[in-house]
């Protein structure tokens, strides 16, 4: 059949149009091993950072589609600095998946046998500030887990030393509806990528951060983000108002909206 514009305009219009890569949020629990660690530095500051959208985001952090197998690791120590991170997080990606596959022959053509599932590295992407806390928090992260001075491993999941996080990374769609999430287990920074500093360079700096984690679970569905619609449509007086309302209103009207579309 030859292509047609009008059957794939009404293809993509039944499915409530395209996804935007755009449409995208980043939520990085801090340990509360790692936060004790950036505390008893120079970051005190850092803990304070003044946030009008929304108080705490903890509650988010463990409601956010669906409950978490590991629910400890989904919690953030630091509610601020999460919800800071993911207001500086201008690029994510959805890490891939493979089957490892083994050659194998019973009788005639050689076939393959998956018998391992493999997950790649994933990578976010920062924008720097001016007092650089992206870097700095990073660095000190990775500090944590294999101090310079020492080379002395820490052991992730000790009951002092646990350094690994669950990362959720979430798809939006145009309303604000969270319509796929990705959830890393087990996840810590691996890597800081190089940042180039040039005189004949004027735009502002950003920090490559890859992780790395043992698995991903898929949450296929979700709900609205009614306090992410609030901010977008009525600014930050409008968080402040779900916020304030409890999370039984909000519950309620999402539940509303999820039964109307």
């Amino acid at each position: 059949m030859p292509f047609s514009p009008q059957l794939f305009l009404s293809n993509i219009k039944a499915k409530d149009g395209l996804a935007r890569p755009s449409r995208f949020e980043v939520i990085l629990p801090i340990p509360p091993y790692i936060n004790n660690f950036i505390s008893q530095s120079f970051f005190e500051k850092l803990l304070n950072l003044p946030n009008v959208l929304i108080a705490d985001i903890t509650s988010a952090v463990n409601d956010i589609l669906g409950n978490s197998p590991a629910a400890e690791q989904s919690k953030t120590s630091n509610a601020s600095l999460s919800r800071y991170l993911a207001l500086q997080c201008e690029a994510a990606e959805f890490p891939g998946r493979t089957l490892l596959t083994q050659e194998a022959s019973v009788y005639g053509p050689i076939f393959k046998v998956p018998y391992l599932t493999q997950y790649g590295d994933t990578s976010l992407t920062f924008l720097c500030t001016n007092e650089f806390y992206e870097r700095k928090m990073f660095e000190r992260w990775i500090e944590a887990i294999n101090p310079s001075d020492t080379n002395n491993l820490r052991f992730p999941k000790g009951a002092k030393s646990r350094y690994l996080t669950n990362i959720k990374i979430i798809q939006y769609d145009d309303f604000i509806k969270r319509i796929f999430a990705i959830e890393l287990i087990d996840a810590f920074p691996i890597g800081i990528g190089p940042q180039s500093l040039s005189w004949s360079e004027d735009n502002f700096h950003r920090l490559s951060v890859q992780f790395a984690y043992q698995r991903y679970n898929v949450i296929y569905e979700g709900s609205y983000d009614l306090v992410g619609a609030a901010v977008e449509y009525f600014g930050a007086k409008g968080a402040r108002i779900f916020d304030k309302a409890g999370q039984n209103v909000s519950d309620g009207i999402g539940n509303v909206l999820n039964r109307i579309f």
